[in-house]
């Protein structure tokens, strides 16, 4: 892979760029109004206080703002072209079966929600020119290594709400401390791919970069998930992971 040269205005497309975005974030903002709708249930035991469905907006005017979310997603992606309205589309469609049927299910969920993670970050190469110069397919990878624990944190910090659903997640289906095991193989592998693209195309400011605000998080991350017991302690863990993915994705502007 030739290297990127750092950030350059010049690669961004002009308006597909901000069609990607527009499209990538009302196909987010539908996903999670369906999840919503989908977690009434859970909701009322995992996260009374937070629920907006149901108890702020009305089931039948959820359904509605989904639809009008959904349908706004793929103009959006229509405009930005048709590789993008196809990509909103079949996130959209997984986004849908995710809440309705895989989120209860032991790792599948996970692993296709680090999956549309990934692919989402991939698809914003859609609006620049230099695709293959900004490193989209390792930080896809990067997206997926890190959206994947942070959902199974979240399946043992909802655990008491899922089991009421009988739902099969990994935490209760192979127990909390295999869970944990698992989020810390993936914390692992993140810090791996970290390394490889500093000794790989990295320069100073990259590697300090990644040192203090990749590296250092996971290896604190790592000693959190480690002494994690309580609910409010994965609270925390999964809330870090979402930070984490926010630094790590504002590094590519260092390559």
């Amino acid at each position: 892979m030739m290297h990127s040269g750092g950030f350059k205005l010049s690669n961004i497309l002009f308006p597909a760029c901000i069609f990607v975005i527009l499209a990538t974030l009302l196909t987010a903002a539908a996903g999670n109004v369906i999840n919503d709708i989908f977690d009434i249930e859970e909701d009322q035991i995992n996260n009374p206080e937070k629920r907006i469905i149901a108890r702020h907006i009305s089931l039948r005017n959820g359904r509605v703002f989904y639809i009008a979310l959904a349908a706004a997603s793929l103009i959006a992606g229509w405009l930005a072209g048709w590789t993008m309205f196809a990509l909103c589309m079949a996130i959209g469609i997984m986004l849908y079966f995710y809440s309705s049927d895989l989120k209860g299910s032991t790792l599948w969920g996970n692993l296709l929600v680090g999956f549309m993670a990934g692919a989402t970050v991939f698809a914003s190469g859609l609006g620049v020119y230099a695709r293959f110069d900004g490193y989209f397919a390792e930080y896809a990878l990067f997206a997926f290594f890190i959206t994947v624990p942070r959902e199974i944190i979240k399946d043992i910090e909802d655990i008491e709400g899922d089991r009421a659903q009988e739902y099969e997640t990994f935490p209760i289906e192979f127990g909390i401390p295999k869970a944990i095991l698992l989020s810390a193989i993936y914390l692992l592998l993140i810090a791996g791919e970290t390394l490889y693209l500093m000794i790989k195309d990295g320069n100073i400011w990259f590697n300090l970069y990644a040192a203090v605000f990749i590296l250092a998080p996971v290896v604190f991350i790592s000693l959190k998930l480690k002494n994690a017991s309580e609910k409010k302690h994965f609270t925390i863990i999964q809330r870090l992971l979402k930070l984490l993915m926010v630094t790590g994705m504002i590094s590519v502007l260092l390559l």
